[in-house]
């Protein structure tokens, strides 16, 4: 099955382009499940969902089309049309990613949302690329972000991330309405936009790196540990006592 599925990714990567609607549920994408969540399709919308979920479980709903052994996109276009609801705890997200958690080669290429209960600085809606972050929407307007923002930018090797600005560029957008999501994946920028908006353009200094198409929501928000021994992003998972969703109800890579 991982091989036909390849073929499949292989076939979209020469063609230049993937298009679903989600009338039916696709033999081109992984979906991936990890305890407390779960897909529905209904009516052309493709529903992912995670909890109720325990605190200490990891809970995660993800459609993928790559693996190790092949990553089929570069320099594309992403676009979707999402809505997210429930207000749930852990992280949500859509775009590109080279599937890899180790710190120093991860790069996602994607809309970001991060929730938790505890002490974290990115409580908000972001757009991303590797560990540069535009704040979009912030859930907490708080000193310690402002401080973040500011010290990520002048001592980027000892905060771990590049906050680019500490004003939110969209504070009014509501992410349980339908909104039309891009990401432009260009050689030297990456810029995303919010129902043709521009929210950001990120500086891209990577190079010729492969991805996949990514979309999930789990229950968990992520951290480099100082001095971790696999030099990883571990999970943070969060106990949600209600179910969150995320709709889709189109994706396109362009």
């Amino acid at each position: 099955m991982e091989r036909e599925k390849i073929e499949l990714w292989r076939k979209a990567a020469e063609k230049g382009e993937i298009f679903d609607d989600f009338k039916e549920k696709s033999l081109y994408w992984s979906w991936r499940t990890d305890n407390y969540a779960g897909f529905e399709l209904e009516n052309g919308v493709l529903k992912m969902y995670t909890g109720p979920s325990e605190a200490l479980y990891y809970s995660n709903a993800e459609i993928a089309d790559g693996s190790f052994e092949y990553l089929p996109w570069i320099f594309k276009t992403f676009e979707a049309k999402i809505k997210l609801t429930g207000r749930h705890y852990g992280s949500a997200g859509w775009g590109f990613w080279n599937y890899t958690m180790v710190i120093d080669p991860c790069m996602p290429i994607w809309f970001i949302y991060l929730r938790c209960r505890g002490p974290y600085p990115l409580q908000g809606f972001f757009a991303q690329v590797g560990n540069q972050f535009e704040p979009i929407i912030l859930f907490e307007e708080s000193t310690t972000f402002k401080l973040a923002s500011l010290l990520s930018r002048i001592l980027p090797g000892v905060i771990g991330v590049k906050i680019l600005s500490s004003k939110p560029k969209m504070q009014d957008l509501n992410l349980e309405e339908w909104h039309i999501y891009k990401i432009e994946w260009r050689k030297e920028s990456i810029s995303f936009y919010i129902d043709d908006a521009k929210v950001a353009e990120i500086p891209y200094k990577t190079g010729e790196i492969k991805a996949r198409a990514d979309v999930w929501i789990d229950n968990a928000v992520f951290e480099a540990r100082r001095n971790d021994a696999g030099r990883v992003y571990r999970h943070v998972t969060q106990e949600n006592r209600k179910r969150g969703y995320l709709h889709v109800d189109y994706l396109k890579i362009y």
